[in-house]
């Protein structure tokens, strides 16, 4: 009976797929965003600096994706998420360091990122709300089909010219 039930959901499409695995790293806080489908990692440095333009990162790796719908209908606004590491110049560090908070946990990126993450690396939390009006002043400037995000969690390291940052937007 058991080799049976083994083999039809062997078989069976509809069967859920396991989502992959990923080593949990002690330095990130969890990981706590949903979606759907399998985010993957992209490198779209105009995405962070178009959202937030003083960022001027000149690389950035992240993940972006809806949340995961809750009902049975559409969401009205729905939510999407992004995780994301950039690169950023000493101008930039200025800007944030000013915002600096107590915190030893980086954001909860999504754990594909964790490798453009050195170890090495010293980072300090900034407050959200500061990073995320020093980073994009004048919101209405954004262009709507980009999406205007809140900064969630964000951590920089000065030493290894970094930012690791989450952030929440809708539709």
């Amino acid at each position: 009976m058991l080799s049976i039930a083994a083999l039809c959901t062997a078989c069976n499409p509809f069967a859920h797929k396991a989502a992959p695995q990923y080593p949990k790293d002690p330095r990130f806080s969890e990981f706590v965003f949903h979606s759907d489908e399998e985010p993957t990692v992209k490198d779209q440095t105009d995405s962070v600096n178009v959202r937030w333009p003083n960022m001027e990162a000149s690389e950035a790796h992240l993940t972006i994706a809806n949340s995961s719908q809750t009902g049975f209908l559409p969401d009205q606004d729905p939510e999407f998420w992004l995780t994301a590491v950039a690169t950023i110049p000493d101008e930039t560090i200025q800007l944030l360091t000013e915002g600096a908070a107590a915190g030893t946990l980086l954001p909860g990126i999504h754990p594909s990122l964790y490798e453009y993450v050195p170890q090495e690396c010293e980072f300090t939390t900034v407050t959200p709300s500061f990073a995320d009006k020093a980073l994009a002043p004048d919101k209405e400037k954004i262009p709507h089909d980009f999406g205007p995000m809140d900064i969630q969690a964000i951590a920089l390291s000065e030493d290894c010219h970094l930012l690791v940052f989450t952030a929440l937007g809708h539709s």
